[in-house]
């Protein structure tokens, strides 16, 4: 039952039981039902599926540590997460999707540095506020990426990828499916001192497909989306874009060791439509981050090349501001401008 209605029989019931009250009682009498209303209505909360906006396609790193979490926090809820993929445009196209939900907690979205930080500084005509039309939610996770390399280029490591690049200046060909992927890849090439042709695409796996078909040289991803062609031998990771090396690649050395100061770490975080009320941003804040501090879900991140990301709303807020800057410095020192 809605507040309106709540409000409506309030205002009957005491009509009838109290026909000489003045008009402004029996408003009073009301209105004063709506706080415990909208409580009752929070405490329910969720009482069907929640929907879950992925801006990015099927097989991406937001999609595989969407679909590990679902399981401890519909049990955390008592509801289903349904996963919807809005993938296009650097995860522009599902932020507008969720932009414009309903803001009652039943549509979320599993965003990334690249919608919610760095595609501001990427289209003049974003469609979307970042931050004004979202609340924060919690962060998933942090995530470096491998900068990897298709099994026939013959580069073993950074410093003889950037040989070989000065070698064949302008002949590197590397895609993108992400933020994340564009402003490693720029700012490695910029900081090498290397030039090559950029292919855009709609997720990372898209772009993958073409690496394993010889058809690109490199990119940067998630060791998540590459571990299992890094044993096979159908890749090959040269570098590590945090400055400390990662748990699942310990063999694969920073890219700072041959480009000072080189770091470039992606995120993924919940958000929800502004105007969620406070008690629902709450409830959903923790069934995420009691899964994501359980010990088997530090250690599953770990092994993928993750660190576990929780936060509280106020604390994502702030890093989200920050990362805005941050990214959009990135960009600029890549040479990447706005389309």
């Amino acid at each position: 039952m809605n507040a309106l209605s709540i409000m409506t029989r309030a205002m009957r019931a005491t009509s009838l039981q109290a026909g000489s009250l003045s008009a402004m009682t029996l408003l009073c009498a009301a209105v004063a039902a709506l706080p415990v209303v909208a409580n009752a209505q929070a405490q329910a909360f969720p009482t069907k599926p929640i929907r879950v906006i992925l801006p990015f396609g099927p097989g991406s790193i937001s999609d595989g540590v969407t679909r590990f979490l679902a399981e401890r926090v519909n049990k955390s809820l008592g509801t289903t997460l349904l996963i919807e993929y809005k993938a296009g445009a650097n995860g522009s196209i599902g932020a507008r999707e969720a932009a414009r939900a309903a803001p009652d907690g039943y549509t979320i979205i599993v965003s990334s540095n690249s919608a919610h930080a760095a595609n501001i500084h990427l289209y003049k005509e974003l469609g979307y506020d970042p931050v004004k039309d979202f609340i924060p939610i919690t962060g998933l996770t942090r995530n470096p990426h491998l900068v990897v390399v298709r099994s026939t280029l013959p580069v073993n490591n950074i410093a003889e990828f950037v040989a070989y690049g000065k070698a064949n200046p302008g002949k590197l060909v590397w895609g993108t499916g992400n933020t994340g992927s564009l402003a490693n890849a720029s700012m490695l090439l910029s900081k090498a001192g290397l030039t090559g042709l950029r292919v855009n695409y709609k997720s990372q796996p898209q772009a993958l497909t073409d690496l394993l078909a010889g058809r690109l040289d490199f990119m940067t991803i998630d060791y998540f989306n590459v571990a299992e062609h890094l044993k096979a031998g159908t890749l090959r990771a040269i570098g590590v874009t945090s400055t400390t090396r990662l748990r699942a690649v310990p063999d694969v050395p920073p890219v700072s060791d041959t480009i000072p100061g080189f770091e470039v770490i992606g995120w993924i975080a919940v958000f929800a439509p502004a105007g969620v009320p406070p008690d629902i941003v709450a409830k959903l804040n923790g069934a995420f981050t009691d899964a994501l501090r359980s010990s088997e879900v530090v250690d599953f991140m770990e092994k993928q090349g993750m660190q576990s990301f929780p936060t509280t709303p106020a604390e994502l807020g702030a890093f989200q501001r920050q990362q805005i800057v941050q990214w959009g410095e990135m960009l600029t020192l890549g040479g990447v401008e706005k389309e």
